[in-house]
């Protein structure tokens, strides 16, 4: 089975037209025509059907479909995993984290593992949540440390590094100061600062209050957390946090009320693609990342 036949029939899905797939990938569409052809022969099945002027997966098409796009997305992540080692033949370790989770574990966590294993090296990209994931899944890293289980679940291997549960964080005069422990319920109508659309928290929130059916207005914040958390509270306004961090002194006044739900947490996990074989220096890394499994904040 030619990569290529795959690659040209996946375009073709996504394009949902052989020309405009055709123009995509820079060939003829006749040749595209005939690439398709060639592997609905070779899988002695048509996948596509005309619908009147457009055309559609058939449900043989609809069922290899996702088969096809790990099968290129696999290769494609080995191409560039390929392209990471170096003429002396050191390939490193390719690390994507979502903002704050490694600080949360360590605020040295590479340097402590250099100094521990100089001849291993470590690339690493700090991306916002959703991004990070994707990077793995894309081959531009081959391990996350990242926030909640990654989407799709199927295709990573998960291991939970850190349980933490989100709270709102309030100052004095502020209508929720006095409770002890909320439900969404008792967010109706609220103005809530939080991390934006790339993160899960903003997601996670939003499905949370729609299941509550309640009105949940979710403010993207930005820049430095102590300046943003110095704003909101100035302006009587909430602020999600992580239930149990020290946060700064100078906002000893402010508060932090837990949620009874368990599953609006912050929960680090180190992931990587399902069946992914480690390098022996990759173990190495995996198995220093897995010893903070449980281990209180440094």
């Amino acid at each position: 089975m030619e990569f290529r036949n795959l690659y040209y029939f996946l375009q073709v899905c996504d394009d949902k037209s052989f020309s405009a797939a055709a123009a995509r990938l820079y060939i003829t569409q006749q040749a595209l025509s005939k690439s398709v052809k060639a592997l609905e022969k070779e899988l002695g099945s048509e996948l596509f059907e005309k619908n009147g002027n457009s055309i559609q997966l058939t449900t043989y098409g609809k069922a290899i479909y996702p088969i096809c796009r790990d099968m290129v997305r696999n290769f494609e992540a080995g191409i560039k995993k390929i392209r990471s080692v170096t003429p002396d033949g050191a390939s490193p370790v390719r690390l994507t984290t979502a903002y704050q989770a490694a600080d949360t574990l360590s605020f040295t966590l590479i340097e402590d593992f250099h100094r521990e294993h100089a001849g291993i090296r470590i690339h690493c990209d700090a991306l916002p949540d959703l991004p990070a994931e994707k990077a793995v899944l894309d081959g531009e890293a081959d391990f996350v440390l990242g926030i909640g289980i990654p989407q799709p679940r199927i295709q990573f291997d998960s291991r939970l590094i850190r349980a933490l549960p989100l709270c709102i964080m309030v100052g004095p005069g502020h209508p929720l100061y006095p409770r002890e422990i909320l439900r969404m319920s008792d967010l109706d109508g609220l103005t809530l600062h939080c991390a934006g659309p790339q993160f899960k928290t903003y997601h996670l929130l939003q499905k949370k209050a729609a299941d509550a059916g309640i009105t949940l207005h979710l403010i993207p914040t930005s820049g430095h957390l102590y300046t943003t958390y110095q704003n909101v509270f100035a302006r009587g306004r909430a602020v999600i946090g992580i239930y149990g961090s020290q946060g700064e002194p100078e906002l000893a006044d402010a508060r932090q009320i837990p949620f009874e739900d368990p599953d609006l947490n912050w929960d680090i996990y180190f992931s990587c693609r399902q069946d992914y074989q480690r390098s022996p220096a990759e173990d190495v890394f995996f198995n220093y990342i897995l010893s903070f499994a449980g281990k209180e904040n440094s």
